[in-house]
């Protein structure tokens, strides 16, 4: 299985956002690039009927392609994130919440020696059609608004970053409060 949804992400990858959905899975839930490093976060039914994520990650080489991507990790959701009306359950009222977090030691391509990253996948209410991620990095900080391509969205920190998290409706904020992030410590 690891063949296609790898091939998956790389598609992912070079668009720079999930590829029209087919019916059905696997599916691309969300991409986060930032710069040469990109994740992607993938759906698929498990043979025992469980829905489940896996998170790849690859880094642009200097001709400027994608690598293969790296399997980071996955597990079972737990919450059929395909169904709206389970997903305005699993939230209870909030316009987001997190699903899953992980941290992995990836090649970064910002110096020779791997990094430790955090990657979170939060759940976005229906309500929400986009996201707005503050980033404060060393250096300077960054805001950007991600439209929401599904119910899973993907937020990504690197050692020594920060970011606040808000739910947006047509440019304005979702009731409720940011959800505020750390990356791991150098």
């Amino acid at each position: 299985m690891s063949v296609p949804l790898a091939g998956l992400a790389a598609t992912a990858l070079r668009l720079g956002q999930p590829p029209a959905a087919g019916p059905g899975l696997p599916l691309v839930a969300d991409v986060w690039t930032d710069g040469d490093l990109g994740f992607v976060l993938l759906l698929h039914r498990r043979g025992d009927g469980f829905l489940a994520e896996e998170l790849y990650c690859s880094v642009r080489g200097e001709g400027g392609e994608w690598d293969r991507p790296d399997h980071l990790g996955g597990s079972v959701l737990g919450l059929e994130v395909t169904d709206p009306s389970a997903v305005a359950d699993a939230l209870a009222g909030v316009p987001m919440a997190v699903v899953t977090a992980s941290e992995s030691l990836v090649y970064t391509g910002r110096g020779e020696e791997a990094e430790p990253v955090r990657v979170w996948a939060l759940l976005v209410g229906g309500d929400a059609d986009a996201v707005e991620v503050e980033r404060f990095a060393p250096g300077a900080p960054a805001r950007s608004v991600r439209q929401a391509p599904g119910p899973l969205v993907l937020v990504v920190l690197l050692p020594g970053e920060r970011a606040r998290v808000r739910a947006l409706r047509r440019g304005s904020p979702c009731p409720g409060e940011p959800l505020e992030f750390r990356g791991p410590q150098r």
